[in-house]
């Protein structure tokens, strides 16, 4: 699941509603080849809608006043920020694709071992592709 990193990197600047609605075509994109009803779009749309929370806690309440650019942050910072929106998004994800109460403890198992191989995936994306800048 190497979408969710379009959505963690999205330029914080931007105007929130064509963010939510880039976010939730890109769920319904994978909605249709992947053919989950749905459930793509509804995480997609969840984590765009929460990632100014994630924002404020990793990156403190500024984040908005210093014109933050995700992908030039440190690579912890980014990593936190990751594990907490692949977290949301998996558990959105898996809950509606089971749609099943009884089902809780399978959900929670798929979203630590899927969000974990999400988490590593990404994070040997970012450190392949990330530009460097000097200090």
């Amino acid at each position: 699941m190497i979408y969710i990193l379009f959505i963690i990197l999205f330029p914080v600047e931007n105007k929130r509603w064509s963010f939510m609605i880039l976010a939730f075509a890109l769920g319904i994109v994978l909605d249709t080849f992947q053919d989950t009803g749905g459930a793509h779009a509804a995480a997609s749309l969840t984590l765009a809608f929460t990632r100014p929370i994630w924002l404020r806690l990793v990156y403190g309440e500024s984040y908005k006043m210093k014109n933050l650019k995700v992908i030039r942050t440190p690579m912890d910072r980014l990593v936190l920020l990751m594990v907490l929106c692949i977290t949301v998004h998996h558990l959105v994800f898996f809950s509606l694709v089971i749609f099943n109460t009884s089902q809780i403890l399978y959900t929670l198992k798929l979203t630590l071992s899927i969000g974990l191989a999400s988490l590593i995936l990404n994070s040997l994306l970012l450190l392949l592709f990330k530009p460097r800048f000097k200090a």
